[in-house]
């Protein structure tokens, strides 16, 4: 598999598609006028520096690992909030 798939698997999964803000659907090249959508910006990101040369069942699991781990962070951000929520800070 080639960068331009796996960012073509994940954009289909993306909200309106908006991960191709951020990379040339052809290609797979980044780029960087996008729409403002930091999440997809952050995605394309992500799965572009971590890709690696390995079959398409590494490839895919790699791009899974990263994913979850930004899951992971942003989850103990959300967990923190609520935290102070309820306890009205």
């Amino acid at each position: 598999m080639k960068l331009v798939e796996l960012l073509n698997r994940a954009n289909a999964g993306y909200e309106d598609g908006y991960l191709a803000n951020y990379f040339d659907p052809k290609t797979g090249a980044r780029e960087y006028a996008g729409s403002g959508d930091v999440l997809a910006e952050f995605i394309v990101a992500e799965l572009s520096e971590t890709f690696i040369a390995g079959t398409d069942e590494e490839q895919t699991t790699e791009a899974m690992r990263v994913l979850e781990r930004a899951r992971a962070r942003l989850q103990n951000c959300i967990d923190a909030l609520e935290i102070d929520a309820k306890e009205g800070k």
